[in-house]
């Protein structure tokens, strides 16, 4: 693959992103992250974290401080909420890239970053923002570090692998110092390297981090240690209920990371143990395949080199990507994004590889099979979109999908060696699938969530945001696009602003909307059929039978009593 060639598909790529930068933000936890940041950002609250004005205790703030400052620097809006957590992505990929030079050489990094730049994980947390999307960046970033000053002893590395750690478990907790561990463990394992860990300067980068997480731990206390009568709504068996005595740095420390192993955090799901592999094998894709079949020959050769007493080869990807996915897979509550974090070394194992492992005329077959019923599928998913689910595009925007689909034949048959036939199509593959998401799906889908048209129809109707409230309804793209925390109103709050004179818009659903036709006289202002983006329903995405899917949604008036 030529240079020309390899910077093509990495700006392809970035293109890509930019375009699901316009995207709305999605609910449910991208646009609940969207609304404490917009929050914070207009309070200053930066230490004690609210959602809505109450206490919030769920994830840790980094997200939430990135994304104020972007809100700060440039506004409420889809774009710069999504644009820190994406220079996070990019630190992510460079990290990968480093990483998979210092393990391997330049070429098995390069690929390994063009990999992980592309597969399908990271489109979908860069649209559906989650924590995770820093914590994965964070999490190679202080592996490479780590790596780097083992080899060199340079404290620029090891000040950089406390920055890293820092963030990381300022992201999400302590699977931010959990998945390096494992990794680089794993690496000095692998290599006898016995004395390297015992080192002192272990503890400066200890010290380095438990300094750069001391704010957040002094913001916990003050929030919620120091005020045990606080009601604070917890996980319970019986669902979210209100609690007191509740332990703010112990729940970030313990309950809401090996909680969900040992039991003591309640979130519990019917997942089982292979939950992980079956999402491994959408999330991963294009690249998903062949990486099994790389994982396995690596395990082979480890165990080969055991038994007849060889040096072994590369254990930080293996013990990285294997030891913290056996541990996720322990937790009783699981999500697909869990995983996510593990991708940038799954990338360099697959690089590392791919470029002997395709001389082989049996697993060049393979690669050559599975990549064409990638691609099937993938043209078989790019024309539903456009001829099934959502008909009326632009014609454009289908010659974009399918002219990357060409260019991906094209270049199977004009690349020369089997690893650039291998990474050059499954590149523009996956370009072609992402830009028919971000550029024509997302867009329409965003149609049905309530919060985004709502928001919208207030805009559209000229009505203050500050006389619109909810009536037995929750969504956080409504806060988010009217920028404000919008607030509930029941029929006692009702009675008090229409004694006061003030104009009265409710946001609400049936059955709850044919009660409020029952004792007042309402206007409907506007009226839609709404849908979960996140949760999809083959019935929903057919249209003939979406209406059968969807939930009506009001935005109405309250114009007095009946």
């Amino acid at each position: 693959m030529s240079k020309t060639t390899y910077w093509g598909l990495g700006l392809g790529a970035l293109a890509v992103y930019a375009i699901g930068f316009g995207v709305d933000v999605m609910d449910v936890d991208s646009a609940q992250y969207a609304s404490i940041s917009r929050e914070m950002a207009d309070s200053g609250s930066y230490l004690q974290v609210y959602n809505g004005g109450k206490d919030y205790l769920d994830k840790p703030p980094l997200l939430f401080w990135v994304t104020a400052f972007f809100f700060k620097l440039f506004g409420i809006g889809n774009w710069s909420f999504k644009i820190g957590a994406f220079l996070f992505t990019l630190l992510g990929v460079y990290s990968t890239l480093r990483l998979g030079t210092l393990l391997y050489s330049k070429k098995v990094g390069q690929w390994a970053a063009l990999m992980l730049l592309t597969c399908q994980a990271y489109f979908l947390f860069n649209n559906d923002l989650r924590t995770d999307t820093i914590l994965t960046a964070t999490i190679i970033w202080a592996i490479w570090q780590l790596v780097a000053w083992l080899n060199t002893k340079l404290w620029k590395h090891l000040l950089g692998a406390t920055l890293a750690i820092g963030c990381a478990m300022l992201a999400k907790g302590p699977i931010g110092l959990m998945v390096p561990v494992l990794a680089v463990g794993s690496y000095l394992v692998g290599q006898s390297r016995w004395r390297d860990f015992l080192h002192w300067q272990y503890l400066l980068l200890l010290l380095g981090v438990g300094l750069l997480i001391s704010p957040m731990l002094w913001g916990l206390y003050q929030q919620f240690d120091q005020h045990p009568e606080k009601m604070v709504g917890m996980v319970t068996p019986q669902g979210i209920q209100p609690e007191t005595n509740v332990k703010g740095v112990k729940f970030y420390l313990w309950t809401q990371s090996f909680g969900r192993i040992t039991g003591e955090n309640v979130w519990k799901d019917s997942s089982g143990p292979f939950y992980f592999v079956h999402n491994f094998l959408w999330s991963f894709l294009p690249w998903a395949p062949l990486f099994f079949v790389a994982l396995f020959a690596r395990l082979r050769s480890v165990v080969i080199a055991f038994m007849q007493k060889q040096a072994q080869p590369e254990w930080l990807t293996l013990g990285g990507f294997i030891l913290p996915f056996l541990v996720l897979s322990t937790s009783k509550f699981k999500l697909p994004h869990y995983i996510f974090v593990l991708y940038p070394l799954a990338a360099i194992l697959l690089a590392s590889w791919l470029g002997k492992a395709l001389e082989n005329k049996a697993v060049k077959r393979s690669a050559i099979g599975t990549q064409g019923l990638v691609f099937l599928i993938s043209t078989g998913l790019i024309g539903m979109i456009y001829v099934w689910f959502f008909p009326d595009y632009p014609i454009w925007k289908l010659a974009v999908s399918f002219g990357l689909l060409a260019l991906a034949i094209a270049a199977f048959s004009k690349q020369e060696t089997p690893v650039a036939k291998y990474l050059v199509t499954s590149v523009l593959i996956s370009l072609a699938v992402n830009f028919t998401m971000n550029g024509w799906f997302y867009p329409n889908l965003m149609n049905y969530q309530t919060g985004t048209v709502l928001s919208r129809a207030v805009d559209e109707n000229d009505i203050n945001p500050d006389d619109v409230y909810r009536y037995h309804f929750t969504a956080y793209s409504l806060s988010f696009g009217l920028q404000k925390v919008v607030p509930q109103a029941h029929n006692p709050e009702i009675e008090q602003l229409l004694n006061d004179d003030k104009d009265v818009y409710l946001v609400t659903r049936a059955p709850y909307y044919e009660k409020l036709k029952e004792q007042y006289v309402v206007q409907t202002v506007h009226e839609f059929g709404s849908h979960s983006v996140t949760l999809l329903h083959i019935k929903f995405l057919n249209p003939a039978t979406r209406p059968e899917r969807l939930k009506p949604t009001y935005l109405v008036k309250v114009i007095g009593r009946k």
